[in-house]
């Protein structure tokens, strides 16, 4: 009887430590599962968004910085397409799409109160000058600071203008970045991890 009793004891403690094993490894497996998620703030390297019926992988990380107030944006590509996704959180959170144009003729300098861009009308809603340093780059990450122009047109589309000049350069030589798309709400995108790689660059870039 006694020994009966052992053997029911030993099971027991056999069972409890299974048991405590197995939801030791659930746990683990959960804060890693929760480690590899990924949020609008902390997209990495490789990682995919899914938009447009397509998996856009980032490519670069740009954090801008206006004397304190920050805002983000990645470089996507999807073979040989490439997007802006701009996050920006200020009262409220606002996410952009947008891809580099060409205005014809070139914007003027300094940026005007209204732009017109295919058939729309945009007007300014905000400029300044901004820090701009990239985080996924091997050299040159400290692109300097450039002059923004933001606008907004009809139903949610905008426009931006980014000025970058060297420093003593006259305004005549600024090289001028347009960009356009719309502003998205960002329960649209689906994010997820990648192998923190490259795909576009080779290994020696």
């Amino acid at each position: 009887m006694a020994l009966v009793l052992l053997a029911l004891l030993v099971l027991l403690g056999a069972g409890v430590l299974v048991l405590q094993r197995q939801r030791r490894r659930a746990a683990q497996r959960a804060r890693q599962q929760q480690s590899r998620e990924r949020t609008l703030f902390d997209l990495r390297l490789g990682d995919i968004v899914q938009a447009e019926a397509a998996d856009w992988v980032v490519e670069d990380r740009l954090l801008y910085d206006q004397d304190g107030f920050q805002w983000l944006e990645y470089l996507l590509r999807d073979g040989g397409r490439s997007r802006w996704l701009v996050v920006c959180e200020d009262d409220w959170l606002e996410v952009s799409w947008l891809e580099t144009v060409s205005l014809v003729p070139p914007p003027p300098l300094p940026p005007p109160a209204e732009l017109s861009w295919q058939g729309g009308t945009y007007q300014l809603k905000e400029q300044g000058t901004a820090t701009v340093t990239a985080s996924h780059r091997r050299m040159n990450q400290h692109l300097g600071r450039c002059r923004f122009a933001d606008y907004s047109g009809p139903g949610g589309r905008v426009l931006g203008l980014e000025i970058w000049s060297q420093p003593g350069g006259s305004p005549a030589d600024a090289e001028i970045e347009v960009t356009a798309g719309r502003v998205i709400d960002p329960r649209s995108l689906t994010l997820l991890p990648g192998d923190g790689r490259s795909v576009y660059r080779s290994a020696t870039g």
